[in-house]
C-alpha cells in the first residue's frame, strides 16, 4: 500500500480544522487534540497542505545529506522542472547545477515520458474497453482506490515514468553495488514514489527530493558550467494537457475538481464515448505542481522553445517494463455490490439521526464519515457534540 506522505506537527497546528475540512477522502481525523492521517484514505493529493497557513500539516522530501550514504548517485529530472528554463543552453547549465550539489550523474526521462504516452494511446485504441484511464499520476489512482473502486479495471496498468527511468539506470549501472538513485518531485504525490524518506519499500528509486526545498540551491549554481543533453519533445509535451496530441475520443481535465466530476460520471457509464480518460490533479498538468516555483503558465510558454532544436528519439523500452498491475491489486474491499448497498443503507439510516452541520466538533470530517464510523462500530451517536448538547 502507497504510504501516506503528510507529516502532522503538534506544536504548529492550531486545531483550525481546516485539513479535515479540505481533504478530499475524509482521511484526517482529530482525536484527544491531535490529527491522525489514515494511510489508508490519503491520496497524498497535498490539500490538506494547501489549506493549512499554519505549518501543522507538512509534506517533506529526502535531503542531500543522503547522497552521502552511496557510492555512486544518479539524479533523476522530470520534465516539469525542465519547463523553468528558457532555451536549451539554460536546461544544460540547470543539469549542471544540479550535478554540482553532489551527483555523480543526472538523467533526464523526457524519453520515457514520450514513450509512456505513446504506449498508453496505443493501448487505449487497441483495448475494446471505454474510459481507459491513464495512470501517470498517484494521486488519480490512489482517489479511485479510495472513492470508485468500480473503476480500477479501466487504470491502464503501465509504470509511472520514474520507475521506469530507475529500473533502466539499475540496468545500465548494474557494475555499481552501493549506487543511489533520487528522483527530483514536483509534487507531494511523486515524494510517494520511493524507498525513503516514508518506507515505500517497493519502488526502485531510492530517494524523493522535493524541488522546492533544493530550487534555491540550484539556481545558485546557475552559469557555472553546462552538461550537454538532447531531449524528446513527446515527453515535454506529456506533461502538460494543452499540448500534449490527443485524438477526438481522448477525454484530458486538469484540476482537481474536474477529475472529480470525470470520475463520477465514468462511474455512472456516462463518458463511454471516450476511450482514454487523461486525468491531472493538478492545473496546468504536471506544470502545476506545488512543489515547483514559479508560475505555471511561464513553465508552459518556455516549452514551445524547447521543443525546437536538436530532439531526442522515444525511447524503445520493451511493454514487459513498462507493465505494472500492482496498481489495481492494493484494493481490500471485496464487497460485493448487494452487501455495499446494505452498509450504504444502514449509514444513511445513522446520517438521519446526525444534525448534518459537518461542523468537524467530534473530530470527523463530516456526518457521513460519523455515520459510517458509527456502523463500523467504532463510534456512537453520543460522540457528536451537538446531539450530546441538545440532550443537555
Amino acid at each position: 500500500m502507497m504510504k501516506s506522505v503528510i507529516t502532522y506537527t503538534l506544536d504548529s497546528c492550531r486545531k483550525c480544522l481546516k485539513c479535515l475540512k479540505f481533504c478530499p477522502t475524509g482521511a484526517i481525523t482529530l482525536d484527544n487534540g491531535r490529527v491522525f492521517i489514515s494511510d489508508e484514505k490519503c491520496i497524498n493529493c497535498g490539500k490538506c497542505v494547501e489549506a493549512c497557513h499554519n505549518q501543522g500539516i507538512q509534506a517533506k522530501g529526502s535531503t542531500l545529506i543522503d547522497i552521502k550514504n552511496y557510492d555512486y548517485t544518479v539524479c533523476i529530472v522530470p520534465s516539469s522542472l525542465i519547463g523553468h528554463c528558457k532555451t536549451r543552453q539554460e536546461v544544460e547549465e540547470m543539469f549542471y547545477a544540479i550535478k554540482e550539489l553532489g551527483f555523480d550523474e543526472v538523467v533526464d526521462m523526457t524519453d520515457i515520458e514520450g514513450q509512456i504516452h505513446d504506449e498508453v494511446r496505443k493501448y487505449s485504441l487497441y483495448s475494446n474497453n471505454a474510459c481507459n484511464i491513464s495512470s501517470f499520476c498517484p494521486v488519480v489512482n490512489k482517489l479511485i482506490q479510495v472513492k470508485y473502486p468500480m473503476l480500477l479495471q479501466n487504470i491502464i496498468p503501465i509504470n509511472y515514468p520514474s520507475e521506469v527511468a530507475a529500473k533502466r539506470i539499475r540496468k545500465i549501472h548494474k557494475d555499481k553495488e552501493n549506487l543511489g538513485i533520487f528522483n527530483c518531485c514536483e509534487c507531494e504525490s511523486k515524494l510517494s514514489l520511493a524507498k525513503y524518506p516514508y518506507g515505500n519499500t517497493s519502488y526502485e528509486v531510492d530517494h524523493a527530493l522535493s524541488i522546492v526545498d533544493i530550487f534555491p540551491l540550484i539556481r545558485a549554481n546557475m552559469g557555472k558550467g553546462r552538461l550537454k543533453l538532447s531531449l524528446c519533445k513527446e515527453g515535454l509535451q506529456s506533461c502538460n494537457p494543452y499540448m500534449m496530441l490527443v485524438d477526438e475520443n481522448d477525454l484530458v481535465a486538469d484540476g482537481f475538481e474536474k477529475i472529480i466530476n470525470v470520475l463520477e460520471h465514468a462511474e455512472f457509464g456516462l463518458l463511454k464515448d471516450f476511450k482514454l480518460l487523461e486525468l491531472f490533479p493538478c492545473f496546468n498538468g504536471c506544470i502545476g505542481g506545488r512543489l515547483l516555483w514559479g508560475s505555471s503558465y511561464l513553465i508552459k510558454s518556455n516549452f514551445f522553445a524547447l521543443i525546437d532544436g536538436d530532439e531526442k528519439r522515444i525511447s524503445n523500452i520493451s511493454f514487459d517494463e513498462l507493465y505494472n498491475d500492482k496498481i489495481t491489486k492494493e484494493v481490500k474491499d471485496d464487497r460485493t455490490i448487494q452487501e455495499k448497498l446494505q452498509f450504504f443503507a444502514k449509514v444513511n439510516a445513522k446520517l438521519d439521526k446526525l444534525p448534518g452541520y459537518d461542523c468537524t466538533a467530534c473530530g470527523l470530517p463530516s456526518c457521513r464519515v460519523m455515520a459510517e464510523e458509527i456502523v463500523n462500530g467504532n463510534k456512537t451517536l453520543s460522540d457528536c457534540k451537538i446531539l450530546v448538547r441538545k440532550e443537555v
